[in-house]
């Protein structure tokens, strides 16, 4: 009888000695390297290796991974915006609090944000104006005319280069659905329609 309830209570030990390890998680916060600029993304998703689980970032950068066990985890950036990148994390008996994500960006993959933007219906036409951006009186009948819209980075732009290549993807579906009539209309400061 002793032996049955001393292996019964081993038993219950491990059972609450796995879901005590479960109980362990990740969390940080993500930044974008963009251009000379940090910022935090507006849309991202994180992926931990090897549960294939899922996490979305708030507004202010913060991530969390719940519910894991003891191990070693990889946790891939999933976004257009940036190079993919994993990051490699161990957890041993205690869960881990600000493991901090930096990516950078990649200027090459700004014609596929443009395409991605494009099938989804919201192409930009992209901007890099001042401390306060400008607004023609006229603007919004352009950007309903053409299904499009206009966006102004500010002062605080990312790599000039990066914005000319997303905009000349733009350019170029502009002229495939209206000719280049559109051209004519569109405003000057727009970078790299020159």
């Amino acid at each position: 009888m002793r032996k049955s309830v001393f292996i019964l209570l081993l038993f219950i030990n491990s059972i609450y000695s796995q879901d005590k390890s479960n109980g362990l998680s990740i969390s940080g916060n993500l930044k974008v390297l963009f251009g000379l600029e940090l910022i935090t993304p507006k849309s991202i998703l994180l992926e931990l290796r090897p549960n294939l689980k899922i996490a979305d970032i708030d507004s202010l950068g913060n991530y969390k991974f719940e519910n894991l066990k003891s191990g070693v985890y990889k946790i891939k950036v999933i976004d257009f915006n940036i190079k993919p990148k994993e990051f490699e994390v161990e957890i041993k008996d205690k869960s881990i609090t600000n493991f901090d994500l930096l990516v950078t960006s990649d200027c090459e993959i700004n014609k596929e944000i443009a395409e991605i933007d494009i099938k989804l219906k919201k192409p930009r036409l992209l901007l890099i104006g001042s401390i306060a951006p400008i607004i023609y009186h006229n603007q919004g009948e352009f950007e309903k005319k053409y299904n499009i819209e206009y966006y102004d980075f500010g002062c605080m732009p990312p790599n000039e280069e990066c914005v000319i290549q997303y905009n000349k993807t733009v350019f170029n579906y502009l002229d495939k659905k209206y000719g280049r009539k559109w051209r004519k209309e569109v405003r000057k400061d727009v970078i790299g329609i020159n």
